[in-house]
């Protein structure tokens, strides 16, 4: 008895690698618009550390809600699988780039926080 229901009950892996894909390219986008307004502006380099966390935010929310949209159920998981893997991704390469960087607690907040807002605009994008 297995029909279109246990198929729309499935994780699509496509979706979620395209999600994350999407997520870096916007990321990429808005930082060199940060970098433009850093640099035509006399806006203090103090805002870097802020600004990257919205930017990430956004990056996540836009994409969360793009590979979504097309799902009829488990956009939650969806989401919060695109946030967890861009986070995770990018604290991999952190590691990698500033290898004498503490981890710790803070380091398990970003994921989970990166979840989170994946689960938002997972639920976001498949009622829309």
């Amino acid at each position: 008895m297995k029909t279109s229901l246990d198929k729309r009950r499935r994780i699509n892996h496509l979706q979620i690698i395209k999600g994350v894909l999407f997520a870096y390219l916007l990321t990429l986008l808005f930082f060199l618009i940060l970098g433009g307004v850093l640099f035509f502006t006399k806006l203090s380099e103090s805002v870097i550390p802020s600004s990257v966390v919205v930017i990430s935010a956004i990056s996540i929310i836009l994409s969360g809600i793009r590979a979504t949209k097309d799902l009829e159920n488990l956009g939650w998981l969806h989401g919060g699988l695109i946030g967890f893997l861009y986070m995770g991704i990018l604290l991999l390469i952190q590691i990698f780039a500033v290898p004498s960087a503490a981890y710790g607690l803070e380091t398990i907040v970003d994921l989970v926080v990166g979840f989170a807002v994946g689960v938002a605009s997972g639920i976001l994008g498949v009622n829309l």
